[in-house]
């Protein structure tokens, strides 16, 4: 079975994004008001180190957002017996579900939010944002030994 990041995720990444311009924009105004506004107890120093810092931080999140959708695109996961298949731009990564130490379920409000994998070599895999992630919780918790799930799957 094939699992693809749905279309619920990317628009609360959008919002996100555009929340976090909002308030970026916000700040900048405030700041460069009171600058403008009370010179004497801002040094521009200060000043444009707060905006250069305000600045570039959403440009990277913006560019990280960019990134992240042209990604998407090309990406699923595919559940088969004793593996799980990473497909993404034309690669393919395969985990071994004997490789599982445990198998963690967060729930919100009862609606399952993500899934953490972690691995015997002390490395995690976080599943977040696919489509019918139940179904794909149904499936790895069928392949993982029932004393390494948490979570009230």
């Amino acid at each position: 079975m094939r699992f693809k990041i749905g279309k619920d995720e990317l628009q609360k990444r959008s919002k996100n994004i555009k929340i976090g311009g909002f308030f970026a924009t916000v700040l900048v105004i405030f700041i460069a008001y009171h600058n403008n506004e009370y010179p004497e107890k801002y040094n521009d120093v200060l000043y444009w180190s707060i905006m250069g810092f305000i600045i570039l931080s959403n440009l990277i999140g913006y560019y990280r957002y960019r990134r992240y959708l042209r990604m998407v695109k090309e990406h699923w996961i595919e559940v088969h017996p004793e593996k799980l298949q990473f497909h993404t731009n034309g690669e393919v990564s395969e985990l071994n579900t004997n490789d599982i130490a445990a198998l963690n379920f967060y729930r919100h409000k009862g609606t399952l939010q993500h899934i953490q994998i972690k691995l015997k070599n002390n490395r995690g895999v976080r599943l977040e944002g696919y489509e019918n992630i139940n179904a794909l919780g149904d499936l790895l918790s069928a392949q993982v030994p029932k004393a390494h799930i948490s979570g009230n799957k």
